[in-house]
């Protein structure tokens, strides 16, 4: 997957999701976008709806919640804007068709909720432009993972979906419980497909997706709150606030550099260590021309001096080109 100004190869994108913890006060989305960006986030994300055009009115206490929390199109211009300013990139989630029309155009990169990774009328809107998609893979399994793709292929091609397509592990529980997280999911994914894949966190703590980027996870996607005990309102108590993201975004940050190459050789910064902890054999006592060496004969002692030292068990066996004394250092020359 391509994100515009960022290699997901060389660095994890971290997007602090901050979904509807604004709560719907334009000021308060603002501060979020400040914190995140303070915390080291490389996105923001929302969600992007008309209330009336996903829940029915007679749905009236849902209809009324997602009503008072919604921003308008206008006040989502403006904070695309402000992530820009603030060196972020600006992300949303549609939960209609006319929200999507509206984001292919005012968003850097659109992501599907779990609910919809279904939902092929929105899905396909999106494709149709040239717009990259982050999609949340809760409530699926691997056989319906893979039925949504031959439909993904099928309209825009697996070329053009490897630049465009990233698939999120997802649970979809609030929070998710440690034994439901199945983070083995991502290298699962990982391994069976060619696609970007990463971890969108339902879980509590900084834990999860710590894991996730040792597991493959090219993305996190992670709560965001201002304060844990902002409202009632469900997200805010499993959130990460500002210490919290920050804390986890050092945190991955030195998992990346620590987890190097799908290889294994001398690290550099080991080869100074291998004369001084690896051994050289001294004879024990002395030993006469055309002798035998034996185990038994040899003390092997730090540091290694001597060449021999990636063959210790090489000498055994090997016999004296001279007659020798005890305490004296073996070389490979000095054997035949």
């Amino acid at each position: 997957m391509k994100i515009k100004n960022f290699d997901l190869k060389k660095k994890v994108f971290i997007i602090a999701e901050i979904g509807n913890n604004h709560e719907g006060s334009f000021k308060i989305a603002k501060k979020l976008i400040l914190l995140a960006a303070k915390a080291g986030a490389d996105a923001v994300k929302f969600q992007t709806y008309k209330t009336e055009n996903f829940i029915r009115k007679e749905d009236a206490k849902r209809f009324k919640q997602l009503k008072k929390f919604e921003l308008t199109y206008e006040q989502f211009k403006k904070l695309k804007k402000f992530a820009h300013q603030n060196k972020m990139r600006f992300i949303s989630t549609p939960l209609d068709i006319e929200s999507a029309n509206f984001l292919i155009k005012n968003t850097d990169v659109i992501k599907i909720a779990s609910g919809d990774n279904n939902f092929f009328p929105l899905i396909e809107n999106i494709l149709n432009s040239k717009k990259s998609i982050i999609i949340s893979t809760g409530m699926t399994n691997f056989t319906q993972i893979k039925k949504m793709l031959r439909i993904i292929f099928k309209i825009i091609g697996k070329k053009n979906a490897k630049k465009r397509i990233g698939l999120l592990h997802c649970v979809t529980n609030y929070p998710v419980e440690n034994s439901f997280a199945n983070l083995k999911s991502i290298k699962f994914l990982k391994d069976k497909l060619d696609l970007t894949i990463g971890y969108s966190d339902h879980t509590i703590g900084p834990e999860a997706s710590m894991a996730a980027v040792g597991l493959g996870a090219r993305i996190i996607e992670k709560h965001f709150t201002i304060d844990k005990k902002f409202s009632k309102f469900r997200d805010h108590a499993l959130s990460a606030d500002y210490l919290d993201l920050r804390n986890m975004i050092i945190s991955i940050r030195k998992i990346e550099k620590q987890l190097g190459s799908y290889n294994k050789e001398i690290q550099k910064s080991e080869k100074k260590m291998i004369k001084m902890v690896r051994r050289s054999g001294y004879l024990k006592r002395n030993m006469a021309l055309n002798e035998k060496l034996k185990i038994k004969d040899i003390n092997f002692f730090r540091p290694a001096l001597t060449e021999n030292f990636l063959h210790l068990y090489k000498i055994i066996g090997m016999k004296l080109r001279r007659k020798s004394r005890s305490n004296q250092i073996l070389k490979l020359k000095d054997l035949y």
